[in-house]
């Protein structure tokens, strides 16, 4: 695995960046998010008496790390319809003015976000005087980081096919200019894995979008240094987040599936709370330590499948623009070997426009 950058990445190229913004056929453009004439209506954040006038709120599904949240289970009471419900408690949900208008941004992005197929429904999201209720589809099944607890490792066969389903799910959201940001096990379910290992079509779904953000080429670096050790890449640390800071924790999730270790070891984070502030000395000096980890790919796994070792090890720069992206990571080799005739499907599930993201999807791809 030695050799410089070039021999073991290929060559990397830089294509034309799309800026996010969508053209009309007169040339003029409009801002992200801004529909054309006739378009369906902005979804926007509901503003109600009582979340209890169209919701039943029930036990609690997980607990939570915020004593100003709860996550509950949750029916509509005018059809019945099962969901999940995030619920931020007021005053003391944000820190400032400025967080909540971020986040009320965000959200009103992602209520406008198309749907699709490995991504969990965001249905509604309501406020009154006492909260703000993040509704969204109840996902069956369990989190990969449950899945691995219960099962043990996944054969390379499953990480390949949950791999297929992430990374068109994380290519679809990238396309629609939305990073996610703490991509994970316990972000990831995985719905009817069954004795033999395997993963059935349409298995996986993408959860949990407290972190999602609208991405453009020119957005401005993050104050905080947001996601979970081991899966935050280095530039993240310094506050430049991106689709390809995505692709590094796909990387990571990649790696446990195969190897059932992470890629990192443990003691390289040890920062304490409140000191995940972009430019703290914690921060850089964990930066410093990812950029200069070494990565094990000599387990027999990656002995075994060379292709699967090429595309970990491509996901998991540390230079972020010799990563591919989503869109062409699908696209390497490994994940085109056939194993259950699911890929074609997914890859139409993604829309026409894929075969052009392919080659272009706006962000910097390897060439292999």
């Amino acid at each position: 695995m030695s050799g410089s950058l070039a021999d073991r990445f290929g060559k990397i190229v830089h294509l034309s960046s799309r800026q996010g913004a969508l053209v009309d056929q007169a040339g003029g453009a409009s801002a992200p998010g801004q529909g054309s004439r006739g378009a369906a209506p902005r979804r926007r954040i509901r503003l109600l008496n009582s979340f209890d006038d169209e919701y039943v709120i029930g036990k609690e599904v997980m607990p939570s790390t915020h004593s100003y949240m709860e996550v509950r289970f949750a029916t509509r009471k005018c059809d019945g319809a099962q969901a999940v419900v995030k619920l931020r408690f007021k005053p003391k949900c944000f820190r400032n003015r400025e967080d909540e208008k971020s986040w009320r941004f965000n959200t009103e992005f992602l209520l406008n976000v198309p749907e699709t197929l490995g991504v969990a429904r965001l249905l509604d999201v309501i406020e009154d005087d006492k909260a703000f209720y993040v509704v969204m589809e109840r996902v069956g099944g369990s989190d990969l980081y449950e899945t691995l607890e219960q099962e043990g490792a996944v054969t390379p066969a499953a990480a390949q096919e949950v791999l297929r389903q992430l990374l068109s799910s994380v290519a679809f959201l990238h396309r629609h200019n939305a990073v996610h940001k703490d991509l994970k096990l316990e972000n990831v379910m995985l719905d009817s894995f069954n004795g033999t290992k395997s993963v059935p079509p349409s298995a996986v779904k993408v959860i949990d979008f407290d972190t999602l953000e609208e991405w453009t080429p020119a957005v401005s670096r993050a104050k905080d240094v947001v996601g979970t050790d081991q899966y935050i890449a280095q530039e993240a640390y310094a506050g430049k987040y991106s689709p390809l800071s995505d692709v590094f924790s796909i990387g990571v999730i990649a790696y446990r599936l195969l190897t059932g270790k992470f890629p990192f070891h443990d003691d390289m984070f040890d920062d304490e709370a409140g000191e995940n502030w972009v430019g703290s000395p914690k921060m850089v000096q964990i930066r410093k330590r990812l950029k200069a980890a070494r990565v094990d790919f000599s387990q027999q796994v990656f002995r075994d499948s060379p292709q699967a070792c090429d595309l970990v090890m491509r996901m998991l720069a540390s230079c972020e623009s010799h990563r591919p992206s989503a869109a062409v990571a699908l696209s390497h080799a490994w994940l085109q070997e056939d194993s259950s005739g699911s890929s074609s499907a997914l890859r139409s599930a993604l829309g026409p426009r894929l075969e052009e993201d392919l080659v272009d999807d706006g962000i910097i791809v390897a060439d292999h």
